[in-house]
């Protein structure tokens, strides 16, 4: 694939398009009000925006198709989350500032088998949007958009992958290239730039 070069007015066109920010200003707050998954009102209700707002439902399943729409999130979903030890998974992340692969890696991998693991389907794009708006200043959120932006403007990271005991290859892939890509990013701008930002440079390639 032949690679792109961005030019600072480029980057800078894509960070300041801002029509979508209020949108997901609304996820942001939702889960700075409700980061914790111990009551079913907050689990539903994270899960259920952010995976209809991004087109990543949690109901595209394979199995437990005579477990139907509400029944569904409200017998399946919810209590298979509240069971998990999904605020473990989280508490290390609370105190970091930027993305570290070795804290994020790890965390998708466990989220995306819980995620798996109720939907029947493989659910990484869900698992690095419910993480990101949880923690946007560490998650790179990942989808075949994404996914096939970051190939074009960074070379292949397959030799530098983490020696970690559980994670996902492809997102381990992905969250790599986004941190080489950051880096050269904020090279270019002079400026920090969180994933958010990087997430609208990436989209801005593929439109």
């Amino acid at each position: 694939m032949k690679r792109i070069s961005l030019t600072a007015s480029f980057v800078r066109r894509a960070i300041d398009d801002s029509v979508w920010d209020l949108g997901n200003e609304v996820l942001y707050d939702l889960c700075r009000k409700h980061p914790s998954h111990r009551s079913d009102d907050e689990v539903l209700a994270k899960v259920l925006l952010i995976g209809r707002v991004y087109a990543a439902s949690i109901e595209r399943r394979r199995d437990n198709r005579d477990i139907r729409g509400d029944d569904f999130y409200l017998d399946v979903v919810v209590p298979t989350i509240r069971r998990s030890d999904i605020d473990g998974w989280f508490q290390p992340l609370r105190p970091l500032k930027t993305p570290t692969a070795a804290a994020v890696i790890p965390v998708h991998a466990r989220l995306t088998q819980l995620f798996t693991k109720i939907s029947g389907l493989e659910k990484r794009s869900l698992a690095s949007k419910y993480l990101h708006f949880h923690f946007p200043k560490l998650v790179y959120i990942y989808d075949s958009r994404a996914e096939r932006a970051i190939r074009q403007v960074t070379a292949s990271r397959r030799r530098d992958m983490p020696d970690f005991d559980d994670y996902d290859p492809t997102y381990a892939r992905f969250f790599l290239r986004c941190e080489t890509l950051r880096n050269q990013l904020q090279d270019l701008l002079g400026q920090p730039v969180c994933p958010r930002e990087l997430d609208k440079v990436l989209l801005a390639v593929v439109q």
